[in-house]
């Protein structure tokens, strides 16, 4: 009942925790609820309305300002107002009327689009429209003259999505997962505008199973679970403190039931749609299934092992005598744990490298991701968890092997053995080996006492020193991980560069294209307008090659009608998506009409197309025919419209240099290595694959047959990149162990803030550590940062003074073609066809020599000629130049104008120069768009990165060497002052402290001195007092203890007398009555001045060294006649030498034996029993009884001087026992349980050989 109500106090006590993590919840909802993609259809309408209608209002707002509109059309306005007209979210267009009665755009605030001309003359004076790139709300208004048109986005519908092109609601692109627009009224809701007119409706998708929570959403569930984890680990503490593994099971059984639900079920949230746990970056099994369920998984390991650390008490590694068989079985089970979480920790190391999309390439910054940073968080809680995990096993047996741990390192070398030997067929090289040898090498470190007092020494920490020593192995495995698959990759690299360069294939692929001729398919078309016969159709001309053909090839075709609509295509993708490929993406083969383009540095397809026309020449429609090698193929269709093909191919990769040799002559080269121009053949080795050494530099050479080799170059930084991947991890070991220090903290003060304030209290050495770790994390932020400013102001000047020069050069050569009669004229709608050839192939001309993309508008900003007219054509740009350059170009009148631009998510700089003709007089403005990689900057950024986390190491080291040497000169001489300070003893003279220097703690010595000196002052005269209250105090002890037996005897005396003067007839009997218990008396004054006697004698000491068991046999034997007594001894069989003195030893086994019959009620009879065990370097004596126990109010008392539970007695056999076990060295204690018994533990120490 008791318990009961303790823990009804405890749950009312943290029941707020479980009201704070329901208020989580219920927030959570209401976000989700009315704030994110989940909301209701009456939640999401109304948010999509007000967004339009709010647009919609400050667009009526600038409108209705005819003023401002003037001013606007007149082009009176500043940069200012610009700037504030180009952040709208909504566009706005201003039309004039010209001399000739046309109405010409004269204002426009975005490059984005474009309305339909059409707008200017419709009946309506407002709508819903969709337009090259989304739908819109467009509204028209009239001021004076001038005409105006504001369109606000709805909803982006791009021609193609890609990482920076997502189609999406504009105000929410996460709606667009459940919600589209439709102009169905029976299917959705309407969405009107502010004048009440139904614009489109909003309808739900079917079926739609793209749940999303809102980020605050997900953060508010998250932090629910964590307090609710929080209240587990608070009630688990609670039963662990009453009973161990009471409380391990209210651990584990929630949190492993909540771990299990949420495999399956949405609980706390649905972790599927976060791409942490997609298994596509990593999955090992269903338990490991993604890297997100690793990282919670690895965190809970962690949670536990710290929690049942925590848990385990000295005494609860104290363990009772076992049998041989049992001891040797625990010992086989402890190893075969130790193994098998070796080698499921290792292998889960090398899976993350290995068989993972997760980068670990640390020499490459900017190929590190958010899961990169997830992996090694993972890989810290794994080595901490494995850690402490190892340390417990080996807490519960090392008591059985406390000379010798042999034992342990037999067990896991030949269980290792054994299942090496029976998994033989799965080995990955020598990786088992290393993890068994790394086993055992961990064993003997973390059970060599003289190690950890070497270590002791050299950090102030042993904790810090395993740090260290988890770096290095893991850091050797990731290194030798990585080693392996980029050599993998790099195989692969060298397949591809063989393909790529052998002709024959394309000569292979020309065969199959002959099929594709004009007349042929023009003759066919008919067929491609049916879908069963559109199938067969495909599939035969792909079947008809010959089968060395279609081995090699995965071919797809794609068919569109003359609108560009899909016809019965198999797969989806749309005519723009190939078509941008074909146009931005591809490299020229030899054979006309083929081009190839890389997916990625290892997949590569060869890509044409063929347009179907009628005898007229009118396009009926196209073909794309798509030619995959099967090694190779990938299924991913990834149009990039301004890449210019600079990432995905292994030709622009500035990581590798190779080179291409036939006959064994070199053909061609990449990069700046130097390369043999011919190899000797006979050099050649016969193997596929050859790794050769150069310096710096490691090559693999590939042998392709038919005399064809191919060189790929790497360079060798493995000593760099083992020392970065070290201090990677090191630090994110010191991170963690601060994340899980303050995970403590929080739960230890239970979200208390005066707790919370408690735990900032540092001592000096830990503020002098993080002072001097604080300033060499900031130094080392702000030198990073300035730096990286550096690196990127200089590489924007270097890209400005670049463009500056080109777009000049190219300025010159327009000004050349328009010395040859060239005219402006708008080739993207021009009629004249053969103009507009010559017009884009000078541009183009013009653009492949200095290998950037030009645009050329005319004097009203309209876009006339550009070298990559796709985006402007499809509508993902404008045809209007940028408003903030046409401002800077045309009304200012400015030589140059640079400016950083955005395309979706696509951030470029944009040169912008006006074009003169002979009379000086601007003729059209010259722009080049720089869609750069900026890889060079990444790369100059990560090399920087690399040597200042490297230094940052060595210099955390050092700041740690120093810290370490300061705060031990400072608290030594604290620890100096604190020796002398504890050892400060009235009964003796206290020593002064020397102290030569003067400095602060100079004069903190002088006032300790001189307090001294008063202090022995003052103890002379305490000593004094306190002898002579000591005498009277015992002169009154004695004289009550002796009082006692006087007072019967005195009695019993005059009782006699008084008989005698009576003449009792009996007085022979009471003189033999008197007699009698004046014998009595005299041996209890006897028993008390002995027992006075021995207690003033305790600090007589002659120490020896014997065999404890022989003590206790004597003491045993003493009694062993008594009836009313039954021993139970259990002594170790070998002998175990003690170094104490012999009589106190036999005098401690005699009081405590004694008191245990002392402790038995009347006429019952005392069970004792006696157990011996070893316990590292110390021997454990129990002595147990059957009496009453002791009272909970008088066990802090038990071994006080002169207190006794007994009726008579002086109170001294305890407190004697209890001083003799000190003078030894050793510990004793007890446990009680009221009316079943007590037991008396004494721990002695071992005497050393």
């Amino acid at each position: 009942m008791q318990k009961s109500i303790t823990f009804t106090r405890f749950f009312s006590k943290n029941a707020y925790l479980l009201l704070i993590a329901a208020w989580f919840v219920t927030l959570s909802f209401i976000v989700d609820e009315y704030w994110s993609a989940n909301s209701s259809m009456r939640s999401v309408h109304n948010k999509i309305s007000n967004y339009i209608q709010g647009q919609e209002k400050d667009l009526r707002k600038i409108a209705n300002d005819s003023v401002f509109i003037r001013q606007l059309t007149a082009g009176n306005y500043s940069e200012e107002i610009l700037e504030k007209l180009t952040s709208k979210k909504y566009y706005f267009f201003i039309y004039a009327t010209d001399t000739s009665g046309i109405e010409q755009l004269v204002f426009w605030n975005t490059q984005q689009v474009l309305p339909f001309p059409s707008m200017l003359y419709e009946n309506r004076h407002s709508g819903f429209v969709k337009l090259q790139n989304g739908y819109y709300v467009w509204d028209r208004f009239s001021s004076g003259d001038a005409k105006i048109i504001g369109l606000v986005p709805v909803k982006w519908d791009y021609i193609i999505s890609n990482d920076y092109l997502k189609n999406g609601f504009a105000n929410d692109p996460l709606l667009s997962l459940n919600y589209d627009i439709s102009g169905n009224i029976e299917k959705g809701e309407a969405v009107k505008s502010m004048d009440g007119e139904t614009l489109f409706y909003l309808v739900q998708l079917a079926g739609s199973s793209n749940y999303k929570n809102n980020f605050i959403s997900a953060a508010l569930l998250i932090l629910a679970s964590l307090i609710v984890l929080l209240f587990i680990h608070l009630c688990a503490n609670f039963f662990a403190a009453r009973n161990l593994w009471k409380g391990i099971v209210v651990f584990l059984i929630p949190v492993t039931c909540l771990r299990i639900v949420s495999y399956y079920y949405s609980i706390p949230l649905n972790f599927r749609q976060f791409e942490l746990f997609d298994p596509a970056i990593y999955g090992s099994n269903f338990i490991l299934r993604s890297l997100g369920d690793l990282l919670i998984n690895a965190l809970l390991f962690v949670w536990f092992i710290l929690f049942f650390r925590s848990k385990i008490r000295e005494d609860q590694g104290r363990v009772k005598q076992v049998s041989p068989v049992l001891k040797w079985l625990l010992l086989f089970w402890i190893s075969s744990i130790l193994w098998l979480l070796t080698y499921e920790g290792s292998f889960i190391i090398r899976s993350l490298v290995a068989d993972s999309q997760i980068s670990f390439d640390v020499i490459n910054f900017f190929s590190l991701s958010i899961y990169s940073a997830v992996g090694f968080i993972v890989l810290c809680c794994i080595a901490i968890g494995y850690y402490f995990l190892c340390q417990m096993l080996l807490y519960f047996v090392k008591p059985y092997y406390n000379k010798s741990f042999i034992p342990l390192f037999l067990f896991v070398a030949i269980e290792g053995l054994l299942m090496l030997t029976f998994n033989i067929g799965n080995l990955s090289g020598e990786f088992e080996i290393f993890v068994l040898i790394w086993l055992l090498c961990f064993l003997f470190l973390l059970n060599s006492n003289y190690f950890n007092l070497v270590a002791s020494r050299i950090v102030s920490s042993r904790l810090v020193f395993w740090l260290f020593f988890f770096s290095v192995s893991i850091t050797m495995i990731i290194i030798a991980e990585n080693n392996n698959k980029e050599l993998r990759n790099r195989k692969h690299y060298a397949e591809i560069l063989t393909t790529k360069s052998d002709p024959s294939n394309e000569i292979l692929i020309n065969t199959m294209l002959t099929d594709f001729n004009a007349d042929y398919l023009t003759k066919n078309y008919d067929r491609l307008l049916n879908e069963e016969s559109n199938h067969f159709f495909k599939d035969s001309l792909v079947n008809a090659n010959f089968s060395g053909y279609t081995n090699k090839y995965e071919t797809r075709i794609f068919t569109f009608s003359a609108d560009e609509k899909p016809l019965y295509n198999k797969e989806l993708a749309e005519y723009n998506e190939l078509n941008t490929i074909l146009k931005t993406q591809t490299r020229p083969t030899k054979i006309p009409g083929l081009l190839y383009y890389d997916e990625s540095y290892d997949r590569f397809s060869y890509i044409s197309k063929k347009t179907i026309s009628d005898t007229s020449g009118n396009p009926l429609g196209y073909v794309f025919i798509l030619a995959s090698p099967r090694k190779f193929r990938g299924d991913a269709l990834m149009p990039q419209l301004f890449s210019r093909r600079q990432n995905n191919s292994i030709e622009n990769s500035s990581l590798y240099a190779y080179a291409i040799y036939n006959n064994w002559k070199l053909i061609t080269s990449h990069n700046d290595y130097p390369f043999a121009t011919s190899i000797n053949k006979k050099k050649i080795q016969q193997s596929q694959f050859n790794l050769v050494q150069q310096k710096d530099y490691n090559e693999l050479w590939y042998y392709a047959g038919a005399d064809k080799m191919v060189v790929i170059a790497k360079k060798n930084s493995m000593w760099v990149e083992s020392i970065t991947m070290f201090s990677y991890l090191f630090c994110g070991f010191l991170l963690l162990a601060g994340l899980i220090w303050m995970a403590n903290m929080i739960i230890r003060s239970k979200l208390r803030l005066s707790k919370l304030r408690g735990y900032w209290q540092l001592t000096i050495r830990n503020q002098i550590h993080g002072t001097i770790i604080f300033i060499s994390v900031v130094s080392f932020l702000v030198i990073g940062v300035a730096t990286i400013l550096f690196f990127v102001n200089r590489y924007e000047a270097n890209n400005r003074e670049k463009l500056s020069r080109t777009i000049h050069i190219m300025e010159n050569e327009v000004k050349s073609y328009m010395s040859e009669g060239w005219k402006m004229v708008n080739s993207l709608n021009t009629i004249d066809r053969d103009f507009q050839e010559n017009l884009e192939n000078a541009i183009n001309k013009i653009s492949e020599i200095h290998g950037i993309d030009v645009n050329l508008y005319d004097l009203q900003g309209n876009l006339n000629v550009s070298s990559l007219p796709l985006p402007y054509i499809k509508g993902i740009l404008s045809t209007k130049m940028d408003p903030m350059a046409y401002y800077h170009i045309n009304r200012n009148k400015e030589v140059q104008y640079f400016q950083k631009e955005r395309i979706g998510e696509l951030s470029f700089i944009s040169n912008y120069v006006p074009v003169l003709d002979e009379a000086g007089n601007n003729y059209a403005y010259l722009n080049i768009p720089y869609f750069t990689s900026e890889s060079n900057l990444k790369n100059e950024i990560s090399n920087f990165l690399v040597t200042i986390i490297n230094l940052n190491a060595f210099i955390f080291l050092i700041a740690g060497i120093v810290a370490l040497f300061i705060t031990n000169r400072i608290t030594n001489s604290f620890a100096l002052i604190s020796d002398k300070m504890k050892k400060i003893n009235l009964e003796k003279r206290n020593e002064f402290i020397v102290w030569n220097r003067k400095d602060e703690l100079g004069d903190l010595v002088a006032e300790y001195n001189k307090m001294i000196s008063k202090l022995d002052e003052s103890a002379v005269a305490l000593a004094k007092t306190e002898r002579e209250g000591a005498w009277r105090e015992m002169a009154r002890q004695v004289a009550h203890e002796i009082k006692n037996p006087l007072t019967p005897m005195k009695l019993s005396m005059q009782y006699l007398q008084k008989s005698i003067e009576n003449n009792a007839p009996n007085v022979k009997e009471l003189t033999e009555s008197v007699a009698k218990t004046l014998i009595e008396q005299i041996d209890h004054l006897n028993h008390i001045a002995g027992e006075f006697s021995q207690f003033a004698n305790i600090e007589n000491l002659k120490k020896e060294k014997f065999d404890v068991n022989e003590a206790l046999m004597t003491v045993l034997h003493l009694y062993s006649s008594n009836n009313r007594l039954e021993f139970y001894q259990h002594l170790l069989p070998e002998k175990v030498i003690i170094e104490a003195d012999k009589t106190h030893i036999n005098r401690l086994f005699t009081n405590l034996i004694l008191n245990a019959i002392q402790a038995m009620p009347e006429n019952s009879t005392a069970r004792i029993t006696v157990n011996e065990y070893l316990h590292n370097d110390n021997v454990v004596i129990s002595i147990s009884d059957n009496g009453t126990g002791i009272a909970v109010e008088v066990q802090s008392k038990i071994f006080t001087p002169n207190f006794t539970t007994k009726t008579s007695g002086t109170g001294l056999g305890l407190a004697m026992c209890k001083r003799m076990v000190e003078q030894a060295k050793g510990e004793i204690w007890f446990e009680t349980k009221p009316g079943a018994g007590t037991t008396f533990f004494v721990l002695l120490p071992l005497a050393g050989n």
